[in-house]
């Protein structure tokens, strides 16, 4: 009799053990990750965090991830982009771009790295105007460095007879 009691206390502990272990993974990989969740956010904030680690293909895995389940997270989608980019495959960031842009025609970031991927691909003429662009909707967008860039290429593009658009007067 007690052999079988003990055996019956081993069983429910194992039971236990089991259904507690369960519990405890399940939830964190499946639960809440849902356009507007925190777990989303959350997610969206390791990208970042990877991102500026330059960890550039994990940071490009987690905004896809983000995106997928929640398409219309715009800063996933550039931030995507901007992790591609950064990680040395400019072409393919063009397309996030492109589609952030079909959503926001005007949003700056996603202009701004849209100039960034063409500069990288040396397609200087396209960088310039998407630069130009951005800057005209935030003038923050014109960093030091840019300044800088700009003021190379266009003498350049010009001597090369590209139509290079002149850049948009100063907002006040």
């Amino acid at each position: 009799m007690l052999v079988i009691r003990f055996g019956l206390m081993l069983l429910l502990s194992t039971l236990v053990l089991l259904i507690s272990c369960q519990k405890g993974t399940a939830p964190k990989s499946a639960t809440a990750l849902e356009p507007g969740s925190p777990a989303l956010e959350q997610l969206y904030q390791e990208g970042r965090a990877a991102y500026q680690a330059s960890h550039f293909d994990e940071a490009a895995g987690i905004f896809e991830r983000v995106v997928e389940v929640d398409p219309q997270h715009l800063n996933a989608l550039i931030n995507w982009g901007a992790a591609l980019s950064g990680g040395n495959k400019p072409e393919a960031a063009l397309p996030k771009y492109q589609q952030a842009l079909s959503r926001d025609p005007n949003n700056a970031a996603a202009l701004y790295n849209l100039g960034v991927a063409y500069q990288r691909l040396g397609q200087h003429a396209e960088a310039i105007e998407q630069y130009d662009r951005a800057i005209a909707l935030n003038q923050a967008m014109l960093t030091p460095a840019l300044q800088r860039y700009l003021k190379r290429q266009r003498p350049k593009l010009q001597e090369t007879q590209i139509n290079v658009p002149s850049p948009p007067p100063p907002s006040r």
